[in-house]
């Protein structure tokens, strides 16, 4: 019985740190001209430069960075962060939570850092309070135990991300209500 209840606790512990990483990255900044097209490329223009020198990309700090969708799965994302993560850990970053901008470790590795879904900035979306309620309505369809926190949606206990197929639901509503304006 003891066993079971620290292997509760232990997925929940760890399904907990995930929706609070996932909380905390999102909103992070994006390009709002990327649109990502069917083969997973990134659309780019090239602009003149002004002195007469050859074309050049944009100078945008976010380009080339992978770009988590919508309907990206836990193992997608969390194959991105990877990637990033043994970035900084190969070029010496200290195993820490907060880094500093101007560390060189996060300097090399800004390109494999991923980017959030812009849908889920409401700085990008100006549907995103609209977004939140439906995405807790199609949660709560679900039976998923869900509510409109402080600007966005949150679970009520994290016992819910314990509910089977709770990762589908997930995935299901944050495209319908998130991606279903264009």
């Amino acid at each position: 019985m003891s066993n079971l209840f620290h292997r509760t606790a232990a997925r929940t512990a760890a399904g907990l740190a995930c929706l609070l990483l996932l909380t905390a990255c999102g909103g992070v900044g994006g390009d709002d001209d990327a649109v990502n097209d069917s083969d997973g490329e990134v659309a780019s223009l090239t602009t003149p430069a002004t002195n007469g020198g050859a074309a050049s990309a944009s100078a945008d700090p976010d380009a080339g960075r992978p770009r988590i969708r919508l309907d990206s799965t836990n193992e997608e994302t969390n194959r991105m962060y990877d990637a990033w993560l043994s970035c900084l850990k190969d070029h010496g970053a200290a195993e820490k939570y907060k880094r500093k901008p101007n560390d060189p470790a996060v300097l090399a590795c800004r390109t494999k850092e991923p980017l959030s879904p812009p849908e889920l900035d409401p700085a990008k979306n100006p549907d995103y309070s609209d977004d939140v309620r439906e995405m807790v309505k199609c949660m709560k369809g679900h039976g998923i135990k869900a509510l409109v926190h402080e600007g966005s949606w949150a679970l009520e206990t994290g016992d819910e991300l314990n509910r089977p197929h709770y990762d589908e639901y997930e995935i299901d509503c944050q495209v319908k209500a998130f991606g279903g304006h264009k």
